[in-house]
C-alpha cells in the first residue's frame, strides 16, 4: 500500500528509530529512507505499516487513544497509520 507521507513526515519517523533490531525494520527505514531521496511516497506492506504503528506508540508515549501526541506532524502521521490499518 502507498503510505500518503510528506518528506517532513518521513523524516520525522526515521527518527523514531534510527537503528534497527530486526530485518524487518532495517527494511521499512531503507524503504523511507529511498522514498524520502525519490521524493515519493513510501509502498509498504501491512505488516510494514504495523510496524511503523508500533514504533510510534513506543516513541509517541502510549496506545493512539490515550497517548499524549507533542506536535501536529505526528498527529498527522497517526492518523495516516490508522487509516491505512483500517483502524478509523
Amino acid at each position: 500500500m502507498i503510505l500518503p507521507l510528506t518528506p517532513r513526515e518521513i523524516q520525522l519517523v526515521i527518527h523514531w528509530r534510527t537503528r534497527a533490531f530486526w530485518p524487518d525494520e532495517q527494511r521499512v527505514l531503507n524503504k523511507l529512507e529511498v522514498a524520502l531521496r525519490q521524493e515519493a511516497q513510501p509502498e509498504l506492506s501491512r505488516l510494514q505499516v504495523q510496524i511503523l504503528r508500533g514504533w510510534a506508540e513506543e516513541t509517541l508515549g502510549g496506545s493512539y487513544g490515550g497517548g499524549e501526541v507533542g506536535n501536529p506532524e505526528e498527529v498527522s502521521v497517526l492518523r495516516k497509520l490508522q487509516e491505512a490499518l483500517g483502524e478509523i
